[in-house]
């Protein structure tokens, strides 16, 4: 094991908890916790190493929040995700 994938499993598991305190530390200038949140589902919807259904439910609370995936793009279609 080595640092980055340290790095790599707190932020998978703070992904997968939807865990607020990590992404405050990580993201102290953002707006709002629903900034965080936010954030924290697009990325969790984008990550691979995470569980699918946990993406998809990410990519269901992105649709019915409004947003976009990172970089202003659309989600994908309704039971695909990110490769």
């Amino acid at each position: 094991m080595n640092e980055i994938d340290d790095v790599m499993r707190e932020r998978d598991a703070a992904l997968v908890a939807l865990d607020i305190d990590y992404a405050r530390r990580l993201m102290p200038g953002a707006s709002s916790d629903e900034v965080r949140l936010a954030a924290m589902h697009k990325a969790r919807y984008e990550t691979t190493t995470i569980a699918r259904e946990l993406r998809h439910a990410s990519g269901a609370w992105l649709r019915e929040n409004g947003y976009r995936r990172f970089g202003g793009l659309p989600l994908l279609p309704e039971g695909e995700l990110p490769a």
